[in-house]
């Protein structure tokens, strides 16, 4: 069994896109997967998979079901633990790690940006404190003593990247990496 973690972008927010961790849990299930457990309302679920899965032909199958079931579409950005723990390691902002996690928000894209895509995103974090860095299709954020403006707001990241993903806090990121290892 490998552990998975499939991370959903812009589920349960305002009042949009509801879904019930137990119904979502129920569906990976029924999916035959093992040790299915999600973490907060906000679209986080690690599971275990039985075999060597390949990460896209996995996520289109998981997306495919989602929507068959819940009636409509959300961004589904899968890992492995190994992935996860890669993430995390990979912090180039060890301090913002410890000073202010929630700050701190790592995205998970669903391929690598282009040059002209770091130029876009190398332009949202220019006239201010906040800080970004790209490690492969990992996009660290610190926003840590940045005023949350529309140029840094997460939306507008992935945008400016040209791909689909979607992103977590480090303190989140901290416990799916526990669940993941639990």
């Amino acid at each position: 069994m490998r552990t998975q973690i499939c991370l959903l972008r812009g589920i349960n927010v305002g009042g949009n896109k509801i879904v019930k961790m137990a119904l979502w849990t129920q569906l990976y299930e029924e999916m035959g997967f093992a040790r299915v457990r999600t973490l907060l309302q906000s679209g986080n679920i690690v599971f275990d998979a039985a075999g060597a899965q390949d990460r896209a032909a996995l996520t289109l199958r998981l997306s495919a079901a989602f929507a068959a079931r819940f009636g409509f579409d959300a961004d589904h950005v899968l890992r492995d633990a190994d992935g996860l723990d890669a993430a995390i390691a990979g912090n180039p902002f060890p301090d913002a790690a410890r000073t202010a996690p929630n700050h701190l928000l790592v995205f998970f894209l669903s391929d690598v940006p282009g040059a002209e895509a770091m130029a876009r995103l190398s332009a949202l974090t220019a006239d201010g404190p906040a800080r970004l860095h790209l490690s492969g299709d990992a996009l660290y954020l610190d926003i840590a003593g940045a005023v949350i403006q529309k140029t840094i707001d997460p939306v507008k990241v992935l945008k400016a990247a040209g791909v689909t993903g979607t992103s977590r806090n480090w303190t989140t990121l901290g416990k799916l990496a526990a669940l993941a290892r639990a």
